[in-house]
């Protein structure tokens, strides 16, 4: 594990090796897993796993082996670390030393275009204003949630599209990972239709929270530091909706 490179840091979280696999469709890098006493990676490329590897006091799986041990947790403890075409490459020959590779030839996987990783996240991980993206200067509300203490940038997006932002942040990217958000709430909402209409939505990171609420038609995706008052968040969303 030590040996991987380190890479951006994404986000952490909880879920099935299964979900894991639908929502890195537009990610590239490793997720770290710790389950068991133990700890292991699996490098992810467009949510095509490349290689799997888990240590324990115990035992070590390296390739298929991992791979199935990893499904065969209901749920895993990971944390998502993006890489570019270089740190995936180095990751890679690690994983060849390791026996890990699950797919011939997947050592050297086709590069992406050269100014895809400059700045701009592809990932489906959390994605925290980036601190080389230039801030957006706008006017009206949403500059106005961003003079509250704790909150560090705000986007309102629908259908796809961000309509508007304030504060450093990858607006592409954010709408891609807000809307994959609202498609799980609304699977949950699904299956426990007596939960109601979705109202908000908070996602604890390390490095903060994510808080996604409808306004009107649209939706604001909010980021904060972990430290927030969230009763001054919840009013600031109550005049945001009740503006709209």
């Amino acid at each position: 594990m030590e040996r991987l490179p380190e890479g951006k840091a994404i986000g952490e979280m909880q879920a099935s090796l299964q979900w894991i696999f639908t929502h890195t469709s537009r990610f590239a890098g490793a997720v770290r897993i710790t389950a068991q006493d133990g700890e292991g990676f699996l490098l992810v490329q467009k949510g095509e796993p490349l290689a799997a590897y888990f240590k324990h006091p115990l035992k070590s799986l390296a390739g298929p082996p991992a791979l199935k041990y990893f499904g065969s947790q209901p749920i895993l403890d990971f944390g998502l670390r993006k890489y570019g075409p270089e740190e995936l490459q180095e990751a890679l020959a690690v994983s060849r030393e390791l026996q890990a590779l699950l797919q011939p030839g997947c050592d050297s996987p086709a590069a992406g275009p050269s100014g895809e990783e400059s700045g701009r996240s592809n990932g489906t991980g959390t994605p925290l204003p980036a601190g080389n993206a230039p801030p957006r200067q706008e006017s009206g509300p949403l500059a106005a949630v961003l003079q509250q203490p704790g909150v560090t940038a705000v986007a309102c997006f629908a259908d796809g599209l961000c309509v508007s932002s304030a504060g450093a942040i990858d607006a592409e990217y954010t709408v891609v990972f807000a809307e994959e958000l609202l498609r799980w709430a609304e699977s949950l909402q699904s299956a426990t239709p007596a939960s109601g209409a979705f109202m908000q939505m908070t996602i604890f990171y390390r490095g903060g929270n994510v808080i996604i609420a409808p306004r009107g038609d649209e939706y604001l995706c909010i980021f904060t530091t972990p430290d927030v008052q969230f009763g001054q968040v919840r009013r600031m969303i109550r005049d945001l909706q009740e503006g709209a």
